[in-house]
């Protein structure tokens, strides 16, 4: 969890904020991923009895009606507090999400546990938990409840339940993210079960063709930049946006004669470009997917690097944005004054395009994205087979001894003399 927790200034009697580190309540210390909820009841005729229970939500609203819910029994109860199920690893439902998000989080009693991934997937998969939770929530109490106690009935309402509200592939994903929280509980916890969500019928998802523009629709596109009113309306709500930025295009050809994914070309700095002994020059830098996806797994190995040969487009390109007065130095190749983080650049960067795609007249549903799979296709009219090697869509781009592999250099060297985006 990130982030600090707030109270509106009118909520209900009882409901703070409380330290689980400081053991306080309303606390001023910075230990923000160690608040949470918490709900004080007063016990009648007594000066200072209460009950008292540390929430499980991370939102206000979320933690109003577990509060409430709280309140509701504590008094059905005479003040008595009835103890969750959490014994060994028999864990009620919300306790089980609860360890899955701080698992998923990196946070486990066993060292050799403990994954570590994004904070956005961690916070995606919590949410789709949280959604089955609900579900269940309606005919069980999900506190008291085991999560081995789960039913095919259960399973069936979460189904319908997904199907009415999402497209196929996001029913999917919420569907195998409930079931890697089972896995979790079986193959991490050990807790003895079967799992209810290994027998399920998936949605089809229907394939796209891959999308790539004509030369002239890419044209039509940049002198849209300069010509087309730059002003857009934002979802009818009478706001206006200024899709302008005097490197737009740029960066649409450094996309487009790189073919690099949205953050690898934000990050294209001029001291990653090297040249080989026979004057071939060409990108090289960290393959950021993979990183990624090995650092998510917590996978420890290295990561070949990826290799964007520049051929006599980009380098004229590379030319027009300084390459004589800026080559070796630490300074970003797009837009080096920049003043925003990478994710913000990337998403001006992306719906500038769209905006400019629409104002040019290509019909075409084409967006920043397709700008890559343009540039593959035509690498591919020349490397065939080889591609791959430069696409990175497989392991063959590795280094052994400071010198690449042989096979990656013949492939630089070809698509830098011979391969032309649009052929011309």
């Amino acid at each position: 969890m990130s982030g600090k927790l707030k109270l509106p200034k009118k909520t209900i009697v009882g409901l703070k904020v409380f330290c689980t580190t400081c053991k306080v309540k309303n606390p001023n210390c910075k230990h923000y991923d160690k608040h949470r909820y918490r709900m004080h009841i007063h016990i009648p005729n007594t000066k200072r009895g209460e009950r008292s229970k540390v929430l499980k939500a991370l939102t206000y609203d979320e933690a109003l009606d577990e509060a409430l819910a709280f309140s509701k029994e504590i008094i059905a109860n005479n003040y008595e507090v009835t103890k969750p199920v959490t014994e060994g690893n028999n864990y009620s439902l919300a306790d089980a999400i609860m360890k899955y998000y701080q698992y998923l989080g990196g946070i486990h009693q066993h060292a050799h546990k403990r994954k570590n991934v994004s904070s956005d997937y961690q916070k995606e998969c919590y949410r789709y938990c949280k959604f089955f939770a609900d579900v269940v929530k309606k005919g069980k109490d999900i506190t008291r409840t085991l999560a081995a106690d789960t039913s095919q009935n259960e399973v069936a309402a979460f189904y319908i339940w997904a199907e009415e509200r999402y497209n196929p592939k996001t029913f999917n994903k919420a569907m195998a993210v409930v079931k890697a929280f089972f896995d979790f509980l079986i193959d991490v916890e050990k807790v003895k079960m079967e799992n209810p969500f290994e027998v399920y019928v998936t949605k089809r998802v229907e394939k796209k063709n891959p999308r790539s523009l004509t030369v002239n629709e890419f044209q039509k596109i940049l002198e849209a930049v300069d010509s087309a009113d730059p002003i857009q309306q934002l979802n009818g709500r009478g706001e206006k946006k200024n899709m302008y930025r005097p490197y737009l295009k740029n960066a649409f050809r450094l996309f487009l004669l790189t073919g690099g994914r949205r953050e690898e070309v934000v990050s294209l700095k001029w001291n990653q470009i090297l040249i080989t002994m026979d004057g071939i020059k060409f990108f090289q830098y960290p393959n950021l997917k993979v990183v990624r996806q090995k650092r998510a797994k917590n996978i420890q190995s290295e990561t070949a690097p990826r290799y964007v040969p520049i051929n006599s487009d980009l380098f004229t390109l590379l030319n027009e944005m300084g390459y004589e007065a800026l080559k070796n130095s630490d300074s970003y190749v797009l837009f080096p004054e920049r003043v925003v983080n990478h994710k913000t650049l990337m998403n001006n960067i992306s719906k500038a395009f769209t905006h400019y795609r629409v104002a040019a007249g290509v019909d075409k549903e084409v967006s920043l994205s397709d700008l890559r799979k343009t540039h593959i296709s035509w690498v591919h009219a020349v490397l065939n087979k080889d591609t791959r090697v430069l696409s990175s869509h497989t392991s063959n781009a590795v280094l052994q001894d400071n010198y690449i592999d042989r096979t990656v250099l013949s492939a630089i060297e070809k698509c830098a003399l011979e391969v032309k985006i649009f052929g011309t």
